[in-house]
């Protein structure tokens, strides 16, 4: 795969995928710490409003017609647990996105050394 854009810049779709239950995820990769950037809340908002309306308009669709009919995930891979007001923001999204029929996950990246 190649780099992908992340949080920071909200006009890209980072990855468009199913997982083994039949889900497409489409994935938001977040690399950097929370609390790193201080716009990065906003990015986050922009992010995830962009995958939604990206998803409602018709636009995953029609870059994968495979996901016709398979549960839609929106998931955020990040190297830590989103904390503070950025855990808040997950929340509502979660909460919002339910209502248009679309989840939100949060999956953090097992960065532990292997031995």
């Amino acid at each position: 795969m190649g780099r992908v854009a992340g949080v920071e810049d909200p006009d890209v779709i980072d990855l468009v995928a199913h997982d083994a239950e039949g889900r497409c995820l489409v994935v938001m990769v977040e690399t950097r710490p929370w609390g790193l950037d201080p716009d990065q809340g906003a990015q986050l908002k922009a992010k995830i409003n962009a995958y939604a309306t990206w998803i409602t308009d018709g636009s995953l669709l029609a870059s994968a017609p495979e996901a016709d009919g398979a549960p839609v995930v929106i998931r955020l891979d990040c190297a830590e647990p989103p904390t503070g007001a950025y855990a808040v923001i997950t929340v509502l999204a979660a909460r919002n996105l339910g209502e248009l029929g679309i989840g939100f996950e949060v999956h953090v990246a097992d960065t532990a050394p292997e031995n």
